[in-house]
């Protein structure tokens, strides 16, 4: 997985680790258009118009996989369009770390009271949320957030990112 650091994109697998998985074009329609039907409780509640969604990234983390504390968009004049247009991350949990009997243990989306990802490494999370199939997280792309590592069986998610018009 490439991410942005700031002058291009790069992999750095001591910052992330993960697999990506392949969506039919079907399977990504349906999602997206699902999406579309709460856009507007969205805009309303970060106080943003967006005007398109991105393509689905379907995750797949094991054992050991991680994303350390990042943001996925936020003042970088220098990022490429769809990342300066980036307003709000969703994030669809795929399967169950929460229940009685998890799927996976580990792999929680934690949320930073932080500027920048390097304020963040080693703090305490203000939120932390466990998956259960079908959630949807929604939150301003600017906010440094990580997914802390599995530790044991496999946690599939989906992410997508609500973009304004222009760049």
């Amino acid at each position: 997985m490439q991410i942005w650091r700031g002058d291009a994109f790069a992999v750095d697998d001591e910052g992330r680790r993960g697999a990506i998985a392949q969506l039919s074009g079907a399977s990504e329609d349906l999602v997206q258009d699902r999406l579309w039907e709460v856009m507007p409780s969205l805009e309303q509640r970060f106080g943003c118009e967006i005007t398109h969604i991105s393509g689905v990234t379907a995750l797949i983390y094991d054992r050991g996989d991680h994303f350390a504390e990042h943001s996925d968009g936020g003042g970088d004049d220098g990022a490429p369009s769809e990342v300066r247009r980036r307003r709000v991350s969703l994030v669809i949990a795929l399967n169950d770390g929460a229940g009685e009997r998890p799927e996976f243990t580990g792999g929680e989306l934690e949320f930073f009271d932080a500027a920048v990802p390097a304020a963040a490494d080693g703090s305490e999370p203000v939120t932390v949320v466990r998956s259960s199939p079908g959630l949807l997280i929604a939150f301003h792309s600017s906010m440094i957030h990580r997914v802390a590592p599995v530790s044991d069986g496999r946690r599939y998610s989906l992410a997508l990112w609500a973009l304004a018009c222009g760049g």
